[in-house]
């Protein structure tokens, strides 16, 4: 059997057997309207229903907590203006390593007058209970820190940070997109106000998101149109992601969906083989990270190069987000890399499907595509 290539995982996965099994069975099935009436509308209710109460027990949350979106960026952009439409207050925090998702609708908040600051992050990646504690204000309406880095896996004290802010009175939003299907997520340990998820990190279809907010949290509609979700997010559901997102989460439940310290082991792995081979190597980030991820700077390389090469070779990797563009990496960068090693650093996710084989393949190919390789030991196998 040919090896896994594809190291690309915390950008999107591939779909669960089961998953995809229960998506195809019902393909022909949940045609109608879940808003209608009638008979076959009332069958895909049902199902969204059953799928919403799965996805907020999977969270601790309550399903009249959990609101479908059609991805993580709509969850991201509806929790920033939603809350930023029901108070008076002006003052936004985020970290600097937060997904664009989160940042251009802040940005974009900003323009309409609200005063935006940044938290900055430590040379680990890691954002400062006391830095947030000194910008926080009477003021200040909400911070948002993603649980998890989607370009280095670098954890964040989300429940430091949480209840620093609920002293205050101060809302707390985290992305956990990168997050959930690698650590636990229970949304009432964090202590957050709002929290984003996506289906197809999760080995699901793509087009389902989730948006938690907590019970008593004012927000406003992103999405006007005929009343879908009790009026909070107009738009016909997308009931084969949602249900498929339900079918991942009961796997994950039932630790039948991916195996987090497996995936931790072979990440090890990776790192050292890639250490021993490239001894300039430098890991990007330090502390706790998500066991599937790795960002490594390789100097002196091109990250966007070595992706094309790779993917010649039929491995798929990432210089980045997924959707970040050609410029070097604004996470990279804020933790202190400059332009030149933030675009020579290459992230490799690992999923599910991932075998030693296909590491091994992995590390010979970037032997080929990078410079700074050293001779293989004469005793490796």
């Amino acid at each position: 059997m040919l090896p896994d290539l594809y190291f690309d995982a915390n950008g999107s996965t591939p779909l669960h057997p089961r998953v995809l099994e229960t998506c195809q069975g019902l393909l022909a099935d949940l045609y109608g309207n879940p808003s209608a009436a009638h008979a076959e509308g009332r069958r895909v209710r049902h199902a969204l229903d059953l799928a919403r109460a799965t996805i907020a027990r999977a969270i601790g949350a309550s399903a009249g907590e959990v609101w479908i979106t059609s991805g993580g960026t709509e969850s991201n952009n509806w929790a920033l203006e939603g809350v930023a439409s029901r108070s008076a207050r002006r003052h936004l925090v985020l970290s600097r390593v937060e997904h664009k998702s989160v940042i251009e609708p802040a940005r974009e908040l900003e323009r309409r007058g609200y005063e935006l600051e940044w938290l900055p992050v430590d040379a680990a990646g890691a954002v400062q209970r006391s830095e947030l504690e000194r910008v926080l204000r009477d003021d200040t309406l909400l911070v948002s820190v993603m649980m998890a880095n989607n370009e280095t896996g670098v954890v964040q004290p989300v429940r430091e940070l949480a209840e620093l802010c609920r002293a205050r009175g101060v809302l707390f939003h985290t992305d956990a997109v990168a997050t959930l299907g690698k650590l636990p997520v229970d949304v009432r340990a964090i202590g957050c106000d709002l929290l984003t998820l996506a289906s197809h990190k999760l080995y699901a279809p793509k087009g389902c998101g989730v948006l938690y907010v907590r019970k008593g949290v004012p927000i406003a509609p992103l999405i006007l149109g005929c009343g879908q979700q009790d009026g909070m997010r107009g738009g016909t559901e997308n009931a084969l992601a949602t249900v498929g997102f339900a079918r991942a989460l009961e796997l994950l439940e039932r630790g039948e969906l991916v195996s987090p310290q497996a995936l931790g082991a072979l990440r090890d792995e990776l790192w050292l083989a890639i250490r021993e081979r490239f001894p300039c190597a430098r890991r990007n980030g330090a502390g706790s990270f998500l066991p599937n991820t790795l960002n490594v700077c390789f100097p002196g390389a091109s990250s966007s190069e070595a992706q094309a090469a790779l993917a010649e070779l039929g491995i798929s990797v990432s210089s980045g987000a997924s959707g970040g563009g050609a410029n070097p990496s604004h996470v990279l960068c804020a933790m202190g890399l400059d332009a030149r090693d933030a675009a020579a650093s290459l992230r490799f996710t690992l999923g599910r499907s991932t075998t030693r084989e296909s590491l091994r393949a992995l590390v010979d190919a970037l032997v080929q595509v990078l410079p700074g390789a050293a001779p293989k030991p004469k005793d490796s196998r």
